[in-house]
């Protein structure tokens, strides 16, 4: 079932889910978020990808319910490190220079650590870690912790699909 998110060399070299081949085109999410335990919110996004051999170029804009907010990440492999950056839109409207990211892929998925600010925030820097691991159904699941100096402040829980139909056939109970 996975097979189509892999990539035959990595896939050989590593059985590395490939989540850069994963994002190229057009994908969706749906997401939750909680911050510090007390407020709640869904969100949803869509995702415009590029990517070319070990390069990912990726727009994610969030639907939020006080607005739309975009990601712009430009993010290279080089074997099992990831590397590249991210801009966030502002609360003005405007990208915020980029922030450089760092991570890991995994045997199923891939690690993202960065340091940057919330869509829609302003100038505080947060840390962000996210954890994407290839679900059975093609999907992916993406835990994100955002933190600041070191405490916990907020978590989201995020599942990517290729599209609308495959975000819902996730959500069905079996």
């Amino acid at each position: 079932m996975l097979a189509a998110l892999h990539q035959p060399a990595l896939a050989q070299a590593h059985d590395t889910t490939d989540v850069f081949a994963f994002f190229d085109g057009r994908s969706v999410s749906e997401g939750r978020i909680r911050t510090l335990l007390v407020f709640k919110e869904t969100f949803t996004a869509t995702f415009q990808g590029r990517a070319v051999a070990d390069h990912l170029d990726l727009d994610e804009r969030f639907h939020f319910e006080d607005g739309e907010r975009l990601q712009r990440w430009a993010l290279d492999r080089n074997g099992m490190s990831v590397s590249g950056t991210v801009r966030t839109e502002q609360k003005d409207g405007a990208l915020s220079q980029p922030f450089p990211v760092r991570g890991e892929l995994t045997t199923d998925g891939m690690v993202l650590h960065y340091q940057s600010i919330a869509p829609g925030g302003g100038s505080l820097l947060l840390n962000f870690r996210h954890e994407m691991h290839a679900n059975a159904d093609a999907t992916i699941a993406n835990t994100v912790g955002v933190s600041k100096f070191g405490l916990p402040l907020a978590r989201s829980s995020v599942t990517f699909a290729k599209s609308e139909d495959a975000l819902r056939a996730h959500d069905q109970p079996r």
